[in-house]
């Protein structure tokens, strides 16, 4: 598995296709505490060995908008582009790679951070792994 190949793939996709936060894209809570909001910080999750089957092995990733303390209606809208930006979309990464995320429904989930003072919705996406091995 190349983690940093996915993950730099990723970054730059967000960064290009949600321009509400331009560059602030972060990994595993990486983000200073006075980071400028909305911000998106994305999560490895590791893989889902209920959902391995024949036709494939899968990971679950995380991209969790940030947003103005109360106001988490705000942010539905990033939300919902970072779901468009990834969910069936052909992703490039920088060795060539081709990933292509899928939206996890059933587990979008809102939150409060304390760090960040900051209102959170967080979105579930699948990624196949086999193209890893």
């Amino acid at each position: 598995m190349d983690y940093a190949d996915i993950r730099e793939g990723l970054y730059e996709h967000l960064c290009t296709e949600i321009p509400a936060v331009g560059d602030r894209v972060f990994w595993g809570y990486t983000a200073p505490a006075d980071t400028e909001k909305p911000f998106l910080v994305m999560t490895f999750m590791g893989e889902l060995p209920s959902l391995n089957t024949p036709l494939g092995t899968f990971m679950q990733f995380t991209v969790d908008v940030f947003g103005e303390e109360g106001n988490i209606i705000a942010i539905d809208p990033i939300a919902d582009d970072v779901v468009a930006a990834i969910h069936q979309v052909d992703i490039t990464t920088p060795d060539g790679r081709i990933i292509r995320g899928e939206y996890r429904r059933d587990a979008r989930t809102d939150f409060w951070s304390e760090t960040f003072r900051a209102s959170v919705i967080s979105n579930r996406f699948l990624l196949p792994t086999d193209f890893w091995t």
